[in-house]
């Protein structure tokens, strides 16, 4: 067990020392971390503490065992744990009800997976907070830019004040589970421990209650939504493709340039696309920061017509946390804040042609003065 004490050194080196498992069917490579040491041996947790970072909380203490009584397990889907989220080898032998995301590339009709309006980019980061946390939260202040952060619980524990920090700036705070382990590979149980644990780590912190949630990897079926939801979390994934590979950098798999040159090509799709796109990015690393810093940020804020937010904005939800709006500020549509460079009067006009053909003169401008 541990009070507000980490080991991010370990964690990191540990983290760097990963192997990657291709997804079939699937473009996107789950990202595998090694597992932090963890004892097997359950010992009680003390009032204040929190169970071991990076370790899958133990089900049998008494906190656990409450949670439990919120959802009914005896309705959840059954299907078998994966191993470690790996897809089998031929993925059209899972059934269609399983809807795993990973593996099938099945969207449940509640993921959130892209913003309404076109033009409109999802601003995320997972994994943090984390020592280089605070890089990036300043730039974003300097461009009046808000964020949603999908929280470890076990960084949040370690790193309470940058967390504080960041909802006290108005970004909005959800989950990222405690341990970020691949959710399919663990029992309903385990679902349960690492959901609470992190609502209660980061509630500890700042006094409300997240209700959106990301899965590691993106690795989620219908078994592990249901609990989700019974717990009162939505299910907030990224737009399929859109993934920056910024994680790959720390294993030297990709480069900033490459990551760059990803988003870049993301950039000359937003015309023709009937929504706006969530996009899956990092802040757990310094390279991962970088690259954001240095290559995608630079060329986001000056691309007219593209509108950067917090995933509560795109959605036009004034109320991301139990609680209600928090620190989180839903501004209205056409404004200039949360990052909008021009949005509402080109690409978020609507999901018209002549929107979209706007729309597309202003970015094949802003291509032009950039690349």
């Amino acid at each position: 067990m541990v009070h507000i004490s980490s080991t991010f050194t370990a964690f990191a080196a540990l983290s760097l020392s990963v192997s990657l498992a291709l997804v079939s069917a699937h473009s996107h490579a789950l990202e595998k971390r090694a597992a932090a040491t963890c004892s097997t041996t359950y010992a009680p947790i003390a009032a204040g503490s929190y169970p071991a970072i990076d370790c899958v909380p133990f089900t049998q203490d008494p906190q656990v065992q409450a949670w439990l009584k919120l959802v009914d397990l005896t309705k959840a889907p059954v299907f078998p744990q994966s191993a470690d989220g790996v897809c089998p080898p031929d993925p059209s032998t899972l059934p269609k009800e399983q809807c795993w995301w990973t593996c099938q590339k099945c969207e449940a009709p509640d993921d959130i997976t892209s913003c309404p309006t076109p033009g409109t980019w999802g601003l995320t980061y997972d994994d943090g907070p984390s020592p280089d946390s605070p890089r990036l939260y300043a730039n974003l202040k300097e461009h009046n830019q808000k964020a949603t952060l999908f929280i470890v619980g076990s960084r949040a524990v370690s790193y309470p004040n940058t967390l504080k920090q960041a909802y006290n700036e108005g970004h909005h705070i959800a989950i990222h589970t405690y341990s970020h382990h691949s959710m399919t590979s663990l029992t309903n149980e385990q679902i349960v421990a690492e959901l609470k644990w992190t609502e209660k780590a980061i509630f500890d912190v700042i006094g409300v209650t997240p209700i959106y949630w990301r899965p590691p990897f993106g690795d989620v079926d219908a078994r592990v939504r249901y609990i989700a939801t019974q717990l009162g979390y939505k299910t907030s994934m990224w737009t399929q493709g859109f993934d920056t590979n910024d994680w790959n950098i720390p294993a030297k798999t990709a480069t900033p340039q490459s990551v760059v040159d990803t988003f870049k090509g993301w950039l000359a799709k937003i015309p023709s696309m009937q929504t706006g796109f969530i996009v899956l990015q990092h802040d757990i690393f310094p390279e991962e920061v970088d690259v954001a810093l240095n290559g995608i940020l630079p060329v986001a804020y000056s691309t007219k017509g593209l509108a950067m937010q917090p995933i509560p904005q795109c959605l036009n939800d004034a109320k991301p946390y139990k609680e209600g709006a928090g620190t989180f500020k839903l501004v209205s549509n056409g404004t200039s804040g949360n990052g909008s460079n021009g949005a509402g009067k080109a690409l978020a006009v609507g999901g018209t042609q002549t929107a979209l053909m706007a729309g597309s003169s202003f970015l094949v401008a802003a291509f032009a003065a950039i690349f």
